[in-house]
């Protein structure tokens, strides 16, 4: 069979991989596959494609309003199948949400049995390269052929105001001091100062990458602002691209200037790039030997493999040549291969599958199983046990294999999972202790996979959960394999392993509390799961007394006590179920409390459901004993984004977050900023009320802690029934 001449790539809120793809694979007509909600993503990607390889047709296609519809997924791609005549079709599966690219990968493999691990691909972000299953064929570097800043931001849906460099800049870089001083002479001396730090570093790094393949070096630029025709919502000192990595850098004159903006630096520059982003403060004034220590102490998020720092002079007399740069900044991409043009596939190097690509095995039940079916359960856990917790109350198996991954938290889950599994059989019972959970038995129905697999690794996951299927499975005895959690490689080799032992592979929406079949659709859950929140809030602990209780001394400044209490007073009150209260236990730390702002101060629970309550304060102390400063309403909004970051990772959609301002602190402006970072669905506009289904979106509410409740206000939300 010839090699394909058409790619189908699925696309989704991170636009990058896409773009790369569909200008990597040697094709005459791609198509484009997202849902309703990222179709302005994917018209995005179209048209950086045809403006920068206008010889290839490209389509817009979406399977709908639904990303989570298997069955959409699948009837478009059979639409394209039946046009397409028989010909064959590359796909790849990066974007999408993961029920898409299951979906997608499972039908590209039925469509193409001979030739589906050769031409289904998958981008390695760690690497940058293209791979599939095909072991025989070797991995592919992107191509970045034609692609720039100015093309990475617009995918990202943002532009500059100006392609220029600020006028007092190049005024410093053609005459230096005096020039600068000659046109503006009443400048004050610290903006003086600030010019000439960012234009020696422009200048250094344009001597050392200009005129380099696949790299940028700009001044200044400023970001577009959405909702202010005219204003700037992001401005950037110097921007620095190598293939289609960015580095955003920071030019200051003071030291403590680094701290106080590295977040809000970070959170600006993926909006803008996507995570493909790194971002370099260069500071001017004298060395300060914890500088990056500091950083991490603030936030711990800003980790140095995100964030550099380096004093001015260092920078310039230790990073003096291209390699030095690539090396200190790009790392990933120093020893890989860079392609002149898309790659070629030569049909030579296709290997067919063995026999044909068939899948043996029985065929899924005719009906789904439900929980009185005692089915056998395969399900994942992740970085969160939360998913694989969820599962068990789901479908309450018969026998259970928890399968981790190396990155999976393991401790205590075995005794968590057996205690799910109790609840959700005996709802009405109390909570059992450990010794209970095994004479009852639940414990020795769920195992805990002695060695972890690999999560990139889609063959391997496959094998390990055939296994345990072929030993433990009774006669016809139903299965159930959750995708759920992990890596998309390894939702793809679970759901293999489904379809090769006729099981049902399945995919929660803890949004809807309702999973969806691959082969069977929608069902809606029954009753709601009992969690064991302290295995999915580390860094919490029950508040068994009021916070202004616990949170004393300087920590107090750093969020506000006040409107935590307020809120989490009216949310109880208003809940029909009964109310989790978490604290973060860092507020009582003597150090920790400075980067308490980072993350929700109080998590409330409501059985499967989590509120994060964030109130960054108006003024905080950057040390233990130091002054208060004023905070800026950018530094503010990326508090809340980190917030809402932090109990993402944990609850994933089963959470979500408030963020709470006192009445007439400017709160207009910082709504629109948490509403830029977040991108909330097209139409959907800045939250009004609380909600689940969009974890990255903070609904941002002005609470007067000492004011009337209103009964209508989101505060009187019962949780318990959302």
């Amino acid at each position: 069979m010839d090699a394909p001449r058409v790619a189908v790539v699925l696309v989704g809120q991170n636009p990058t991989p896409a773009l790369l793809t569909s200008l990597t694979l040697p094709v005459d007509q791609l198509l484009l596959v997202c849902s309703d909600g990222t179709l302005p993503v994917a018209r995005r990607v179209a048209e950086a494609v045809g403006r920068i390889a206008g010889e290839r047709s490209v389509r817009v296609l979406s399977v709908g309003a639904d990303p989570h519809d298997p069955a959409s997924v699948t009837g478009l791609l059979d639409t394209v199948r039946r046009a397409l005549g028989g010909k064959p079709w590359y796909l790849d599966y990066t974007g999408g949400t993961k029920v898409m690219s299951v979906a997608a990968a499972l039908h590209h493999e039925q469509a193409l049995p001979s030739h589906a691990r050769a031409w289904r691909f998958y981008l390695d972000s760690h690497s940058d390269l293209l791979r599939t299953a095909d072991t025989a064929r070797p991995d592919h570097p992107v191509s970045c052929q034609g692609v720039d800043l100015r093309t990475l931001a617009g995918v990202h849906g943002a532009h500059w105001l100006s392609d220029r460099d600020p006028e007092p800049v190049r005024r410093f870089l053609n005459g230096g001091d005096t020039a600068l001083a000659r046109a503006h002479p009443n400048l004050p001396e610290s903006e003086r100062n600030g010019i000439a730090a960012e234009a020696r570093v422009l200048s250094h790094l344009r001597r050392l990458l200009g005129g380099r393949p696949d790299t940028e070096v700009l001044g200044s630029r400023r970001v577009a602002d959405p909702y202010r025709p005219g204003g700037s919502v992001a401005d950037f000192d110097i921007l620095v691209r190598h293939r289609h990595r960015v580095l955003c850098v920071e030019a200051k004159t003071r030291a403590e200037d680094v701290v106080a903006r590295a977040g809000w630096t970070v959170a600006k520059a993926r909006r803008v790039f996507g995570g493909a982003t790194l971002v370099l403060f260069v500071y001017s004034g004298p060395v300060v030997e914890n500088l990056r220590e500091q950083v991490t102490a603030y936030n711990p998020a800003l980790t140095a493999r995100h964030v550099h720092v380096w004093n001015l002079e260092a920078l310039t007399e230790r990073v003096t040549t291209f390699a030095a740069a690539r090396d200190a900044f790009f790392p990933s991409l120093a020893d890989s291969p860079r392609p002149a043009v898309p790659v070629v596939i030569p049909r030579s190097k296709v290997t067919p599958d063995p026999a044909g690509g068939a899948i043996p095995g029985p065929t899924p039940p005719a009906l789904h199983p439900g929980p009185g079916d005692g089915p056998l359960l395969v399900t994942p856990l992740g970085g969160s046990r939360l998913g694989a917790l969820a599962a068990l109350h789901a479908h309450r198996p018969a026998r259970a294999l928890v399968l981790p991954s190396r990155q999976s938290l393991r401790a205590r889950v075995r005794e968590a999972a057996a205690g799910a599994l109790r609840a959700a059989e005996q709802p009405d019972a109390p909570p059992a202790d450990a010794a209970t959970l095994r004479a009852e038995g639940y414990r020795d129905r769920v195992r805990l996979a002695a060695d972890p697999v690999d999560g990139y690794d889609s063959a391997a996951v496959q094998r390990a959960v055939q296994g345990w299927i072929e030993h433990e499975r009774e006669g016809g005895q139903p299965v159930v394999v959750d995708i759920t959690t992990g890596t998309k490689a390894m939702s793809l080799g679970l759901a293999r392993a489904a379809r090769h032992g006729g099981a049902c592979a399945t995919y929660q929406l803890p949004r809807d509390r309702a999973v969806v079949c691959l082969t069977h659709g929608r069902r809606e859950l029954q009753g709601r799961a009992r969690i064991d929140w302290s295995l999915v809030l580390s860094g919490y602990a029950p508040l068994t007394a009021p916070l202004g209780k616990v949170v004393t001394g300087a920590a107090r400044d750093q969020v506000d006590v006040e409107l935590l209490e307020r809120a989490r007073t009216e949310l109880s009150a208003a809940a029909s179920g009964s109310t989790g209260v978490w604290w973060d236990v860092s507020l009582a730390d003597p150090e920790g409390f400075l980067t308490a702002q980072e993350r929700p101060g109080l998590v409330l629970t409501f059985d499967d459901r989590a509120v994060g309550l964030a109130a960054p304060a108006r003024q905080r102390r950057r040390t233990p004993d130091g002054p208060l400063r004023d905070v800026s309403p950018g530094s503010w909004a990326q508090s809340v984004f980190a917030a809402t970051t932090h109990l993402n990772v944990r609850c994933d959609v089963a959470g979500t977050v408030v963020a709470l301002t006192r009445p007439g602190r400017d709160v207009s402006r910082a709504g629109e900023l948490v509403d830029w970072i977040s991108q909330p669905a097209p139409g959907r506009g800045a939250a009004t009320g609380l909600r689940f289904g969009e974890p990255l979106c903070p609904l941002v509410l002005e609470v007067d802690p000492a004011g009337v409740t209103d009964p209508t206000g989101a505060l009187a939300t019962d949780v318990s029934r959302l």
